[in-house]
């Protein structure tokens, strides 16, 4: 597991989460957040219904409950919460530009410790909508990353992000994380589409092959997606 070195500060203000999605100024992106985010194939409209929020650098410590002093910026990546019709009290930032960690390994992601993964929902997005990803039964796409996830959304699909190739389940076991109890998966095709590294890194292939267990013991009929090894945005 990656280690960061990092400053302890107070456990992550919820404060700070509702303020920061409450903001309702013209300006909640800097330019180089925006940037990335069309830069993914994120229609204004997506960045928009989504929450998409730069971090003022005097509240990234507080939000994620400790500093990292080699963060220049960070962009808070909001999780629709499929049951309220708001977000998630969770927090999860990408990190401008990507910072390195005192072992030297790249920082793109980072969240307050022992947050857990949790998956990403999307939101209406040009026909999809969220009660069809969660009660239909078209296929369901199941995509690695937040970004990617949306940018399937946008064509028309059910799409769920989860965040990273173990990002499906909590530690120490080996079933599917609680929020997938939303999701219709009893004899539902899924389309999981991880980042194409899974075909030359043996440890990302083991945790896709054990998603694609838990899924296929829930009922669900998964087909790997194969996409072009490309570096993670």
């Amino acid at each position: 597991m990656m280690m960061v070195n990092h400053i302890p500060r107070e456990p992550a203000a919820p404060d700070v989460l509702t303020s920061l999605l409450a903001a309702t100024d013209r300006d909640t992106l800097v330019p180089a957040h925006l940037a990335d985010l069309r830069q993914s194939g994120l229609s204004d409209e997506t960045i928009r219904l989504h929450g998409f929020r730069s971090v003022p650098p005097a509240l990234t410590g507080r939000l994620l409950g400790f500093d990292f002093p080699r963060i220049r910026s960070a962009m808070l990546i909001p999780f629709p919460d499929p049951h309220t019709g708001g977000f998630m009290p969770h927090v999860r930032v990408k990190v401008f530009p990507p910072a390195r960690d005192a072992a030297g390994h790249q920082v793109k992601y980072l969240q307050p410790r022992g947050s857990g993964a949790r998956l990403f929902f999307t939101l209406a997005t040009l026909g999809a909508t969220l009660g069809a990803t969660l009660e239909g039964t078209a296929p369901l796409w199941l995509v690695e990353g937040e970004k990617k996830a949306l940018a399937v959304a946008q064509l028309g699909l059910p799409a769920v992000g989860f965040c990273g190739i173990e990002g499906w389940h909590a530690a120490g076991s080996r079933e599917l994380l609680s929020d997938f109890d939303a999701v219709q998966l009893a004899g539902r095709p899924v389309e999981l589409a991880p980042d194409g590294d899974w075909r030359v890194n043996p440890h990302v292939e083991r945790g896709l092959r054990g998603f694609a267990d838990a899924l296929e013991r829930r009922g669900a009929r998964v087909r790997i997606v194969v996409l072009p090894t490309v570096a993670a945005r």
